[in-house]
């Protein structure tokens, strides 16, 4: 055929089709015929949405599992080459946290609402709890904290949970606050609480002993023209008897200014060894912009200093973690690494989405890493040198919708 036929037919059909459909649209849709429609997924299919975390189990094992800003949660047991949503039958979407119980890994907890405070994000609705994967969820409580920084389990004892919970990002409230649960959240007790402005976002495990932890407070809140993140609620907290008192960490090198978010890290291999991202205002009078950046301490958390001064957008990133094997090696901001301590950085993943706020490195294969970000999850088994973008995540933010009125649609 010609591309003069060619044209000819498609004219035809340009004028047949319609008036063919505009027939069939004056039929009434009874409900049979609606409740027989089904949903099915149409996009995106470019990208992937914004990712909040990223937990797995070590290696040998392929699975983990990522936590969407407002996608659930999804599953993979082949190294991201297929994924299945495991979320999907709850009532929010929103999430903040992922923990996997380290002494049984079928248990794993879901903190909702996105901790990362930009003005687009949604709150949640608790924390919630699988036995057996991710198959099936129990919601355990903690509905009204609205956003979940960390969850920590304890490492031999799963019924010993730890909840970083930054409450409310438009209002003050006073769910907030750090709580634990000792019978697998049945209840939950509030073992530290500062204002009703300042929230936690971080706590995490000695990996060598569980009797010590550090949780890092926030104070933030937004209004529609602005956000405050900072003020007297933002500390480095300490507990030495398993959570039941805690002490506020000052001084040793610490900035003496307001403080704003932070997050804290051990070094497994080595945990005398700590890295703690740091939002702080300069010094009155100081010539300096401010105090930010990555501050490392060399034993446990008495004392620290400041290595350098990168941290992009504190209130939107911050994560930081330390090589499971090189307790000098660390990955922070969005997104460098250094192999020094700190003392030097590079960048890392340049050719990839940017605007990270998930990094899970494997325990057992530290070249195994995973990076989620605003576009997806990135996957490298070379320590970062080259990452794999499994493309099969439909997630996305959509901040807008549009339609016609033509028919039939």
């Amino acid at each position: 055929m010609n591309l003069r036929s060619v044209l000819a037919t498609a004219l035809a059909l340009s004028v047949v089709l319609p008036i063919h459909v505009r027939g069939q649209q004056t039929r009434a849709l009874d409900d049979a015929f609606v409740e027989a429609l089904e949903w099915r997924s149409v996009g995106p299919a470019n990208m992937s949405g914004r990712i909040t975390d990223v937990e797995g189990l070590p290696g040998p094992s392929k699975t983990f599992y990522v936590a969407a800003a407002s996608g659930g949660i999804w599953k993979t047991t082949n190294n991201g080459t297929t994924f299945r949503p495991i979320f999907d039958d709850q009532r929010v979407v929103s999430m903040g946290d992922l923990a996997i119980a380290p002494s049984d890994p079928t248990q794993i907890w879901a903190g909702t609402g996105e901790e990362d405070s930009r003005n687009s994000i949604s709150p949640g609705g608790g924390v919630y709890k699988s036995t057996d994967g991710g198959q099936s969820w129990r919601l355990m409580g903690l509905e009204a904290t609205e956003h979940i920084g960390r969850i920590q389990v304890h490492p031999s004892d799963p019924d010993i949970v730890f909840v970083a919970a930054l409450g409310a990002l438009w209002r003050t409230n006073p769910e907030r606050g750090l709580y634990r649960t000792t019978d697998g959240g049945e209840t939950w007790q509030q073992v530290l609480f500062v204002s009703e402005r300042a929230g936690f976002v971080d706590v995490k495990f000695h990996p060598r002993d569980p009797s010590i932890l550090f949780a890092t407070s926030w104070e933030r809140q937004r209004g529609p023209y602005y956000l405050e993140s900072g003020g007297p609620g933002s500390a480095l907290w300490k507990s030495a008897d398993g959570g039941d008192t805690w002490e506020r960490v000052e001084g040793g090198g610490l900035p003496e200014t307001t403080l704003g978010k932070m997050n804290v890290a051990f070094a497994p291999s080595y945990p005398r060894v700590m890295y703690l991202m740091v939002e702080a205002a300069a010094p009155e009078g100081s010539d300096e912009e401010n105090l930010n950046g990555l501050y490392r301490s060399d034993d446990g958390g008495e004392s620290w200093r400041r290595m350098n001064d990168f941290n992009t957008r504190p209130f939107y990133y911050s994560e930081v973690v330390a090589d499971p094997a090189d307790p000098d090696r660390v990955y922070f901001s969005s997104l460098r690494f250094s192999e020094d301590g700190g003392e030097s950085t590079r960048e890392m993943a340049r050719a990839v989405h940017v605007d990270f706020h998930a990094i899970w490195v494997d325990p057992n294969d530290p070249d195994r890493i995973v990076l989620g970000n605003d576009g997806g999850i990135v996957v490298s088994f070379d320590r970062g040198g080259n990452y794999w973008f499994p493309n099969i995540i439909p997630l996305g933010q959509f901040y807008n919708v549009s339609y016609g009125m033509e028919v039939p649609y």
